[in-house]
């Protein structure tokens, strides 16, 4: 069988018979593809501890009929404290659907693998909720669908707030909301907050200040357009909202890890 290699960030995983997994491989080159990692499932196996959610790999893949093998893998970067922690774990879930409904399978986005990499990065070393509204925002303008936030879309004049309309693609100023019944307020602060999600070039640094009330806000908004845009609906947002809400769960937003490296150390993951 022909075999190529692929630098790929696995996000999705399913057991498929006794023994063996399909995993969903989001690779720089190859785009989405789906393949199977024989023995993956059975205690001992070498695939076994490299084929975990969110890990960075390179890859060796043979090319199957329906499905490709993994025969080969290599850990870039395992992202483990991301699945030891359940913030960190549903924002990284919450990007990595995010890539899944917005590509095709086996269509090159190497943009968006790049905007997936940091993400992750950013999810484990920093402020996991900023992180995945960034990955979010960047994969929705990469997808050409970013809304326009600074101009009524009717009239064309500044509109800093008033309502987000989704079927018309960005703002509309309050001469015009009857346009679109279902435009949703949003306010100038998250206007621009959205706004500079769509363009940053990385995530927003951990400490930056952004309250409950405006990531709330924001999220909201932004999980709204990548549903109208991607023709879908979000599971994670609903899954992560339950455990939010889960008594002794904390309400402020989630800094970065203490880690090793936190304190002043240099640890980093194998």
């Amino acid at each position: 069988m022909p075999v190529y290699r692929a630098e790929a960030i696995v996000i999705r995983r399913a057991p498929l018979g006794e023994t063996d997994r399909v995993v969903t491989l989001f690779c720089r080159d190859q785009g989405k593809v789906a393949a199977v990692a024989r023995g993956a499932r059975r205690p001992g196996s070498r695939l076994a501890g490299r084929v975990e959610v969110f890990s960075h790999v390179r890859a060796l893949l043979a090319v199957g009929r329906t499905l490709d093998v993994v025969t080969q893998v290599e850990v870039v970067a395992s992202h483990s404290r991301v699945r030891e922690d359940l913030d960190r774990l549903g924002a990284a879930f919450f990007a990595a659907e995010v890539v899944d409904r917005a590509t095709a399978d086996r269509q090159p986005a190497p943009e968006v693998f790049d905007v997936l990499d940091r993400a992750l990065r950013a999810i484990e070393e920093g402020d996991p909720e900023l992180a995945a509204l960034w990955a979010g925002a960047r994969v929705l303008a990469y997808s050409g669908y970013a809304p326009r936030l600074d101009r009524c879309q009717v009239c064309g004049r500044a509109a800093p707030g008033g309502a987000l309309s989704h079927a018309l693609g960005g703002v509309v100023c309050g001469t015009h909301r009857a346009r679109d019944p279902a435009a949703e307020a949003l306010s100038a602060r998250a206007g621009r907050a959205l706004a500079h999600l769509l363009d940053a070039s990385a995530p927003p640094d951990p400490h930056a200040a952004w309250d409950r009330r405006l990531r709330d806000e924001v999220g909201r908004a932004l999980r709204r357009c990548l549903e109208y845009r991607l023709e879908t609906t979000l599971r994670v947002p609903a899954v992560a909202a339950t455990f939010r809400a889960l008594p002794g769960r904390r309400s402020e937003p989630a800094g970065p890890p203490q880690t090793d490296r936190s304190m002043g150390g240099g640890a980093r993951d194998e």
